[in-house]
This record gives C-alpha cells, structure tokens and sequence, in this order.
C-alpha cells in the first residue's frame, strides 16, 4: 500500500465514521420518548424561589 491509499482509506473511513455518529447522536437526541427528561434537565438550571440557592 502506498501512502497516497493509506490517505484515502483514513479520509473515508473518517467522514464515514463520523456521519454515522452524528446521525446516531441526533436519533437519540430528537426522539420523542426523551422529552420529558429534555424538559426536567432544560428547568433544572432556573432559580425556583421556594427552594434556598446552592453557592457562597
């Protein structure tokens, strides 16, 4: 093997590799099942004023 194929084999293997994650991450994130922990982790951050604040 030269390494002009080397090159290319990574470089597809890479971009190949890496669609499949994306696609995979946004399955997982978009599915409709998830919503509702979406919902408890996006509300988690906000100050609800009937509970004391953590920090100094």
């Amino acid at each position: 093997m030269t390494h002009d194929t080397l090159v290319f084999i990574a470089k597809t293997f890479g971009l190949i590799w890496m669609m499949g994650f994306f696609a995979v991450v946004v399955v997982l994130a978009y599915r409709p099942s998830r919503k509702a922990a979406h919902e408890r982790i996006g509300r988690s951050i906000l100050i609800d004023s009937g509970r004391p604040e953590h920090g100094p």
